[in-house]
């Protein structure tokens, strides 16, 4: 005998039934319509001639007269360039340090190490750019800086790095690393504790050591969580980040530092020209876009699987 088939439950319902959560989420779905769907409306001004008194509504249409400015600026290239270069840099260096740094962690057998070591990687993501940047200095400086004095005192002589185009990428990736991997190393490392550890005792009887059983079950078992940060890391290649750059850069590295975010800034917000702020901005959302649905098909070739179905 045939069963009846089973309703499904209205949204109202389950909502009911898992109140909590969706109570829980209320604040991001809050911050998310205040402060990124709300001001979506703005992106109009990226092709009219905005006047303050006219509001962005009441001003004029220009069309694409703002993206055109700004493809043709000589400032556009350079900073589209080493937007480019610096995100592949952290792709490439700074995405899998996470990733050793929890299989590293996840191999300490004293907890009291482990959480100690934890603390202290996790520790630099909360200080503010302004901070390390003001640090960076310090260790970096010119005069009295604390590498300037080691080398001086094993008779070297005293270096010239923030101004240096070419320690520029050293130093951002150095700190960019010792402040943002502690984040990524407690989210890969919260996904090792779900792994089964029947796996590791049946590699452990099959004489596997422990290199690899992090290479044979560790490491796959994360591919579906490093899959998708990768996914998310390409989609964000256009984003080399404004803040750790702007806290470090100076006008002697211009030629290696100055980014699309920074070029916006220049651009928007200090020289007053919001309309070509707001389409270079526009700009870089939909290269993002495009790369994030081109990097999320490639993996699903590959996986069968992508960051969504």
């Amino acid at each position: 005998m045939q069963g009846k088939p089973i309703s499904k439950k209205s949204l109202a319902k389950r909502m009911l039934e898992y109140k909590e959560i969706y109570i829980l989420m209320i604040p991001i779905v809050a911050f998310f319509i205040i402060f990124k769907y709300f001001p979506m409306h703005g992106i109009v001004i990226a092709f009219k001639n905005y006047l303050p008194k006219k509001g962005i509504i009441g001003s004029d249409w220009l069309g694409f007269d703002h993206f055109e400015a700004i493809l043709k600026a000589p400032q556009f290239l350079r900073a589209l360039k080493n937007t480019i270069v610096i995100s592949l840099l952290k792709l490439g260096i700074c995405f899998p340090v996470p990733i050793i740094m929890a299989l590293f962690l996840n191999e300490m057998r004293l907890k009291k190490v482990r959480t100690s070591v934890q603390t202290l990687i996790y520790f630099p993501n909360f200080i503010s750019w302004v901070i390390i940047g003001e640090l960076v200095r310090i260790i970096f400086a010119s005069g009295d800086g604390i590498v300037n004095n080691f080398i001086f005192s094993f008779g070297g002589d005293k270096k010239e790095f923030l101004t240096n185009p070419d320690w520029f990428y050293f130093i951002l990736i150095v700190s960019t690393i010792w402040k943002e991997a502690g984040w990524g190393t407690i989210i890969y490392y919260a996904a090792m504790t779900s792994i089964s550890t029947e796996l590791y005792e049946a590699a452990k009887i099959d004489g596997a050591g422990r290199f690899k059983m992090a290479i044979y079950i560790t490491l796959p078992s994360l591919a579906p969580i490093i899959t998708m940060m990768f996914i998310m890391q390409v989609g964000n290649i256009m984003n080399a980040g404004f803040d750790p750059i702007f806290n470090l850069y100076n006008q002697s590295v211009y030629t290696v530092a100055d980014i699309l975010d920074t070029y916006m800034y220049r651009t928007g917000i200090t020289g007053g020209e919001f309309e070509r702020g707001a389409a270079l901005g526009l700009f870089k959302s939909i290269i993002n876009f495009v790369l994030l649905l081109s990097a999320n098909a490639v993996i699903k070739k590959i996986n069968g699987k992508g960051i969504y179905d």
